[in-house]
């Protein structure tokens, strides 16, 4: 599965972590840090990586969420890309946050709250999103 990880920066040590759990898995991981080579455009170059996703994590935080964030535009390209989010968007709620500050988008969705290990069941709900996709 292609998957776009959107996540703000005071996430980067859980993104990357997820991020290699994904790719250990077998997936494709588009991410910023391994994605954007220094020196290119990277409006871009994330627009045609969530274009060519056919998965959009969204790692929900108060700073992932707050306006004028770039995740927010992350996110708006996906909305374009899916109008309905479902089976295409997962939301999962790396830090608590006020569920009225969550993009009405997002919303629409039942946001995965780990009750555990957050990476692992991540891990677990892409894998039941694939099979899905597969059958």
């Amino acid at each position: 599965m292609n998957i776009f990880l959107s996540y703000a920066s005071d996430q980067r040590a859980l993104a990357d972590d997820l991020c290699h759990r994904l790719q250990a898995a077998g997936h494709e991981v588009f991410f910023d840090r391994e994605d954007l080579p220094a020196g290119q455009a990277f409006d871009d170059r994330i627009r045609e990586a969530i274009e060519a996703c056919d998965l959009f994590i969204f790692l929900v935080s108060p700073a992932a969420v707050a306006p004028g964030r770039y995740t927010r535009t992350e996110l708006k390209i996906a909305a374009r890309r899916w109008p309905s989010p479902a089976g295409h968007v997962l939301p999962v709620l790396a830090e608590p946050t006020p569920l009225a500050d969550v993009p009405a988008y997002l919303r629409a969705l039942n946001l995965l709250q780990p009750e555990g290990n957050l990476v692992a069941e991540v891990l677990l709900e892409v894998r039941n999103l694939a099979h899905h996709a597969a059958s």
